[in-house]
């Protein structure tokens, strides 16, 4: 394993939005200047992808060996528990905020703060779960803010696959899509969930589509030691050289 030579640190953003202030975990690639335009890669479950998915020190390894382009990333947090469900699904009480955050503040922000390609194609979401829904979300609603996304697992329902079927920008996305094989029992504090089934839905939705699409069943499950396997194909797919 390499060392580690990007550099992480923490920042605030004051959401009015949300009215609350936003943890933000920003990581910085080896080398890192103000000079050069960085691509922007946003995780859902900041923290979480950040120490449990090893997203930070996965890049800096890939970054180093040349297998991807150097990018910022930054981690959102949120308070966990009720406060990520009220903000990532459908139903939540915090979800349409949350979507306005994504869509105006948080851009906003990182135009301000770090010096990046302002198009599209230059912000990746990532996202497991219900992580992977609200990314998804932002890129069917804002496809020419977020051009990019990388799903892993992610909570499809019907509502999802309606807005699909009537979506028409696909030539404006890029997307990794992945689901592990043993998703269909995942159990869940809430009880059996099947997450395969849906996916698979997705897909067979999405491969008919004439855009950038990757697609993988993973062998695993619905944790994040599979997801963390998972996203070397995933930043292979979305910055490989």
């Amino acid at each position: 394993m390499m060392p580690f030579k990007g550099t992480i640190e923490e920042q605030t953003l004051h959401s009015q939005e949300l009215n609350e202030k936003v943890p933000l975990l920003v990581y910085y690639p080896p080398v890192y200047t103000t000079l050069k335009k960085y691509p922007v890669l946003i995780a859902q479950d900041g923290p979480d992808y950040f120490q449990l998915g090893r997203l930070a020190s996965t890049a800096d390894e890939l970054i180093q060996s040349g297998d991807i382009e150097p990018m910022i990333i930054i981690g959102i947090a949120h308070q966990r528990g009720d406060d990520r469900h009220q903000k990532y699904h459908p139903i939540g009480s915090k979800h349409s905020s949350y979507l306005r955050f994504m869509s105006n503040e948080l851009p906003a922000y990182i135009n301000q703060e770090f010096n990046t390609y302002l198009l599209g194609s230059g912000i990746c979401l990532i996202g497991d779960s219900l992580g992977g829904y609200v990314s998804l979300m932002c890129g069917l609603r804002y496809p020419r803010t977020f051009g990019q996304l990388i799903l892993q697992s992610p909570f499809v329902d019907s509502n999802v696959l309606e807005i699909l079927h009537s979506f028409t920008g696909y030539e404006l996305l890029k997307l990794y899509h992945s689901v592990g094989t043993e998703e269909a029992k995942f159990k869940s504090p809430s009880g059996v969930k099947d997450f395969l089934t849906p996916n698979r839905q997705l897909f067979r939705m999405l491969e008919t589509k004439n855009f950038e699409y990757q697609y993988e069943e993973f062998q695993g499950n619905h944790l994040w030691s599979d997801w963390q396997k998972n996203l070397v194909p995933a930043l292979k797919f979305i910055y490989g050289k």
